[in-house]
């Protein structure tokens, strides 16, 4: 008797457990977008926080981490269009990255917060996937680099020492100078070669965050 009143109560705790995890995601998902999807504090150039805790990270850029030239640009353009904004977030194939924080490409009304950024010359376009270069948004942020880089505005203005050339490895969206310990032991038939770093980022790849060329 005593073992059917603990298996009841431990079944009457699981279904209260239910209800209330089912509640609190209902309350969740019903809050007006003026509250859930109001910016809070912006932390760089590519990251914000939401009304709630939640962290937004920018998806398909990459802003320059803080001691970079041009990061404080990068934050106060973020924060311009986003600080206490109501903002709009449009989802890729990930909601979440690894941190938990999610992942977006971001409107404030009609503004795509993404590309403005990308078209200041203020971040790269980041890719990681192959289906990545194939989604309807990557084009028109591709697009906005080549204005930067056309420009030659932001990091695009930056002046850096060539290289005899520069690789990239098959399925991979990074760039990298030929001595960098990612670009060892190259396969033939498996990499490309740049005689200009500009020429890869026109196609949409990044810089490597090691050998940064």
């Amino acid at each position: 008797m005593a073992k059917k009143k603990l298996s009841l109560a431990t079944l009457l705790i699981v279904i209260a457990l239910l209800i209330v995890f089912r509640f609190v995601e209902d309350i969740d998902y019903d809050l007006p977008p003026n509250h859930r999807f109001r910016v809070t504090k912006v932390i760089d150039g590519d990251t914000f926080v939401l009304n709630g805790g939640d962290k937004v990270r920018l998806l398909a850029i990459d802003t320059p981490e803080k001691g970079e030239k041009y990061y404080q640009e990068a934050k106060e353009l973020l924060k311009k269009h986003t600080d206490d904004a109501v903002v709009t977030l449009v989802y890729a194939n990930k909601r979440r990255d690894k941190y938990g924080r999610l992942l977006a490409y971001v409107y404030v009304e009609n503004t795509f917060v993404n590309k403005i950024i990308l078209e200041k010359g203020l971040g790269y376009l980041y890719l990681f996937k192959d289906s990545d270069s194939d989604h309807p948004k990557t084009k028109e942020l591709l697009e906005a680099q080549l204005t930067a880089i056309n420009a030659k505005v932001g990091l695009w203005s930056l002046q850096y020492s060539p290289e005899e050339f520069y690789i990239n490895k098959t399925g991979s969206f990074r760039l990298h100078r030929p001595g960098c310990n990612s670009a060892q032991k190259l396969v033939p038939g498996r990499y490309q070669k740049f005689d200009n770093r500009l020429d890869g980022f026109k196609i949409g790849l990044s810089p490597c965050r090691n050998c940064k060329p």
